[in-house]
């Protein structure tokens, strides 16, 4: 069994509704005869104008609650940046072969990007911007940099679903009886005499594994902003951040290389 693993930039998860119709035909139906009351209704044009007058007393005011919904109210700052994030994700990985450390250097760099076009785009004032459902409005600075944090934190979401692919693939490239006995922690008996199977050292569905990962992330965005504030700032060091801290854990190099190679 092997999960199919599209590119980064092309994950994408979808609520659906499975809607099932019931259908009978005309014959069915007029086996069971059924007897409808029927009343006879009419409305004076009196009324009928009162009906409309309702109907306009309404309309305004659902159309005037939509008019004011306000930018907080909804996720458009966020998945604007989310997206334009997977968009560079996507140019950076496309037609390549990479492992997770490639995709978290390609986020961190898809973020300091993101952040410096937000903070041009702020250099005189707030932003103006058009969305579905909130129309024209204009944006703060920090309704913009919280939005990307938001997209940031998605874009996390992604990277601890493709490792969970990528350990599930790894775990089931072989699977036999001692796997199981290994994944639940029993130790395993050899088919033929009592020694205990020989045991892969490493837990494929080790979820301590996508913890280090997510923390090594927030680490490099932290050291990222605090970087970003010195004088001496130079664009493209968000990746050679995220590099420098996963590369002193021993743990997670050990882990990554039997993950992925």
């Amino acid at each position: 069994m092997k999960i199919q693993q599209s590119q980064y930039s092309n994950v994408h998860l979808l609520d659906k509704t499975d809607k099932t119709m019931v259908s009978r035909s005309m014959t069915q139906v007029q086996q069971h005869s059924v007897s409808i009351p029927v009343d006879e209704v009419s409305i004076s044009e009196e009324g009928l104008c009162a009906l409309r007058e309702k109907v306009k007393e309404l309309t305004p005011e659902t159309e005037e609650k939509f008019q004011n919904v306000e930018i907080q109210d909804t996720n458009e700052v966020e998945w604007e940046h989310y997206t334009a994030m997977r968009e560079i994700l996507g140019q950076a990985l496309e037609n390549r072969e990479y492992d997770v450390k490639d995709v978290m250097k390609s986020v961190m760099d898809a973020y300091e990007s993101i952040y410096n076009k937000i903070l041009a785009e702020h250099e005189n004032g707030d932003r103006k911007v058009s969305y579905d459902l909130t129309g024209e409005r204009s944006i703060t600075l920090e309704e913009d940099l919280a939005g990307l944090d938001q997209a940031f934190q998605l874009c996390l979401k992604n990277l601890e679903g493709y490792i969970t692919c990528q350990q599930t693939n790894k775990a089931f490239a072989n699977p036999d009886t001692a796997w199981y006995f290994n994944r639940i922690g029993m130790q395993h008996l050899n088919e033929n005499n009592s020694q205990p199977a020989m045991r892969d050292d490493y837990n494929y569905f080790d979820k301590s594994y996508q913890e280090t990962v997510m923390e090594i992330m927030k680490q490099a965005r932290e050291e990222f902003l605090l970087q970003f504030q010195n004088p001496g700032y130079q664009k493209g060091i968000a990746s050679g951040i995220v590099s420098g801290i996963f590369e002193q854990n021993e743990e997670f190099m050990e882990k990554t290389q039997k993950l992925f190679d």
